[in-house]
């Protein structure tokens, strides 16, 4: 009697769970409204700033991550070398901007400015007034404000956006959203696929029952899914700055946003974009990424499967040099495609008649790290990284 009070009970949570999904579009839809942020935000605050350069960098201040328009940002920039591209990392669900702080050192050493913003609900935002809760809308208004500046602060510089997880399709999305802003995409694991996603659906369901807005303990599932190194279990877990509890309403906007990935990737038709994906990944299934990559409307794409890797690939530290040489590669040979096409352009701007005056030194694109996934093809590159 007791097992069948039981079964029903699990059977009543999942249809309300159901119906919930079903019903809360409109819900969402008018609890989370965001507009536009001023484009004028001052957010930006410099790490380790006797190695970060100021010169090249916007004019902006720190301020408390509540006011309109300010998304709390990290910087990395390299004083001996002026960059020659600019990224802006997303970071994923549940983590902050300071789980890119070795990302962003290694790759400003190669030449990069590195940006990592908080997204609405996490890091910072997590005492910030009226942005404590997940809110898409709300992070995607806060790139494009932030995009608009990082451009006016790098002028002619292009712009890569790079997001992680949860990062990784709100990148997928602002690319397709804000073209003109983005001149190339590093999405790492952003499929929505998960392992043991039925029984994570009825704990919501669950704790559902129990009020939508009542926050309980998700992170400590993802963790012992996302990683097997008890070091890094460890560090995610006592960073005060990650969030470990979301309520079911924000989680079952997360998993609404993820699915939707599908109807994005082909909207993105003439950006280069770099899939990654970590063989050993717990938490994100594979296949997702590959079906996901699959769709895109691209044809200058790229999927790189990470050899040993598991769900963190660029974050907390967990990429190996052979990633980031990957990467570094992938950008350069980026780069010179964009050089060769504004050289095109000018040419096309000189009168037949008209006398060469010269020509200015060429940029060679770097050599990528063999073998490389082309466009059309569905086997993955594999980069080793550290056990």
């Amino acid at each position: 009697m007791k097992k069948r009070r039981n079964r029903a009970l699990m059977l009543a949570s999942a249809s309300t769970f159901g119906l919930f999904v079903h019903n809360f579009s409109a819900y969402a839809s008018d609890s989370g409204k965001s507009q536009d942020a001023n484009a004028g935000l001052k957010f930006v605050r410099d790490v380790n700033p006797q190695q970060t350069s100021t010169s090249s960098a916007p004019i902006l201040s720190k301020q408390k991550p509540g006011q309109r328009g300010n998304a709390p940002c990290l910087r990395w920039i390299d004083s001996t070398m002026p960059p020659q591209a600019v990224i802006l990392c997303i970071h994923g669900l549940g983590l902050h901007n300071g789980s890119y702080e070795d990302f962003g050192k290694r790759m400003s050493r190669l030449g990069y400015a590195v940006y990592a913003v908080d997204m609405r609900g996490f890091g910072s935002y997590k005492e910030a007034d009226g942005k404590k809760q997940v809110d898409f809308d709300g992070c995607l208004s806060d790139i494009k404000s932030t995009l608009k500046v990082l451009h006016r602060a790098h002028p002619n510089l292009p712009l890569f956006l790079l997001g992680e997880s949860m990062g990784g399709a709100i990148a997928l999305r602002a690319t397709a959203l804000y073209p003109d802003l983005v001149d190339g995409l590093i999405s790492s694991v952003p499929s929505g696929e998960r392992f043991k996603q039925g029984r994570g659906s009825l704990s919501v369901a669950m704790h559902l029952l129990e009020g939508p807005n009542k926050s309980f303990d998700v992170g400590t599932g993802v963790i012992n899914q996302a990683t097997v190194k008890p070091e890094l279990k460890e560090a995610w877990a006592n960073d005060p700055l990650n969030r470990m509890n979301l309520s079911p309403i924000e989680l079952i906007t997360f998993q609404k946003f993820m699915n939707q990935n599908h109807d994005i990737a082909p909207l993105i038709k003439d950006k280069p974009v770099l899939f990654v994906q970590g063989c050993n990944d717990k938490l994100v299934k594979p296949e997702g990424t590959v079906e996901l990559f699959n769709e895109l409307g691209t044809k200058d794409r790229k999927i790189q499967m990470i050899e040993n890797g598991e769900h963190l690939i660029f974050e907390e530290n967990q990429f190996s040099d052979a990633a980031i040489e990957s990467l570094d590669n992938w950008i350069a040979t980026r780069l010179a495609k964009i050089e060769e096409g504004k050289a095109s352009v000018s040419a096309s701007l000189v009168p037949k008649d008209a006398q060469p005056t010269g020509q200015g030194p060429k940029l060679e694109p770097k050599t990528e790290t063999k073998p490389e996934t082309e466009v059309n093809e569905n086997k993955a590159n594999k980069v080793g990284t550290p056990q």
